[in-house]
């Protein structure tokens, strides 16, 4: 017996199946790269066609606004709330609310006294610290 190594001898069969083998498991994975890739492009052209979509809503929203701020009916509406101006023979009424009572509140009588404050003379017309106290102390509405 002479001493070297004993080879087995490989089927050409085996080598072909192996070799068939991986380039099916090559394809295979390649393909379903693409597919899902495919899948994920489909579903990104959804999501932009809603998008445009969306757009062209607001663009045709954005239009009529833009068709009524162009009538008189606006120019007047702006010039009467934001302008307060009234048309000829009209009388313009402005009106103020206060909430809650206030320090500069009084009967007219009150207003401009001067006080004696250690000694010193002040006017005691409207102080508005106390507003200022009651804004920064106060609870958040």
């Amino acid at each position: 017996m002479s001493k070297g190594r004993i080879r087995l001898p490989v089927p050409a069969a085996d080598i072909l199946t192996v070799a068939v083998s991986t380039g099916a498991v090559f394809l295979l994975l390649a393909f379903g790269g693409k597919a899902l890739e495919a899948y994920r492009l489909e579903r990104h052209n959804v999501g932009l066609r809603n998008e445009v979509e969306a757009l062209k809503e607001e663009q045709k929203r954005l239009e009529a606004q833009r068709d009524y701020v162009q009538t008189p009916e606006f120019v007047e509406k702006v010039a009467r709330e934001q302008y307060r101006w009234a048309k000829v023979g009209e009388k313009l009424v402005i009106t103020i609310f206060r909430r809650g009572s206030s320090a500069r509140t009084g009967s007219p009588d009150q207003i401009g006294r001067t006080a004696t404050i250690g000694g010193v003379a002040a006017a005691s017309g409207p102080s508005y610290w106390s507003d200022w106290l009651r804004l920064l102390t106060g609870p958040f509405d």
